[in-house]
């Protein structure tokens, strides 16, 4: 079995655009709709730490980004659930 960690598309500092992708699954009572490209659940905010989580012997290593959030809360985000603004 291969414990390489996976090479990060993003680095420190990098301005980006966040959206949980099963938000609809964990907070049933926020979710009003289909998600699109403009959606009121977006967050934008800075990389400050990128990181590593394995879930399962199976599925191997996911790079995983602290994000800080421009309403100053820091989020985890999924490699999928993140977006480069610039």
């Amino acid at each position: 079995m291969e414990d390489e960690y996976p090479k990060a598309t993003l680095q420190v500092g990098d301005f980006v655009r966040c959206v949980y992708e099963l938000y609809h699954y964990y907070y049933p009572s926020q979710y009003y709709g289909p998600v699109d490209e403009d959606d009121a659940f977006a967050r934008y905010g800075v990389v400050l730490e990128i990181d590593y989580a394995r879930f399962g012997d199976i599925f191997g290593y996911e790079v995983l980004y602290l994000i800080l959030c421009l309403d100053g809360v820091t989020r985890f985000y999924s490699e999928y659930e993140v977006q480069k603004i610039c």
